[in-house]
């Protein structure tokens, strides 16, 4: 979409099931969870996320509080503010380094194997 252009209901959809499923795991809740903080089913969130619905404008003020965003960051009208880009980093590496020592384990564990199947 160019800068300017009327966003159309799919799009606008489709954004903010994307910053929902974005912003809850970047404050590393479930969709239970989430729900349950806007005393919402999960199934309601689900189908938010799903972009097959869309919360009225109290429930995404209420999602943006608990998420610690705005609105217009949650809805995808402004970029990410420079707390949450670091926060998204931040947490980009922090993955990086599990799946790092996840691999360094199953090395280690699959030469351990090696070395007990040489000693039968």
């Amino acid at each position: 979409m160019r800068s300017g252009d009327i966003m159309t209901e799919q799009e606008f959809r489709k954004k903010l099931a994307e910053n929902l499923v974005k912003y809850r795991k970047l404050n590393g809740l479930t969709q239970q969870e989430l729900a349950d903080c806007i005393s919402y089913s999960d199934k309601s969130v689900s189908k938010w996320e799903r972009g097959d619905g869309v919360p009225d404008v109290f429930v995404l003020l209420n999602i943006a509080q608990v998420c610690g965003v705005g609105v217009s960051e949650l809805i995808g009208e402004s970029g990410e503010s420079k707390e949450t880009a670091a926060l998204i980093k931040a947490q980009e590496k922090n993955e990086k380094a599990k799946d790092k020592a996840k691999k360094k384990a199953m090395e280690r564990a699959h030469k351990q194997k090696k070395r007990e199947r040489k000693k039968k």
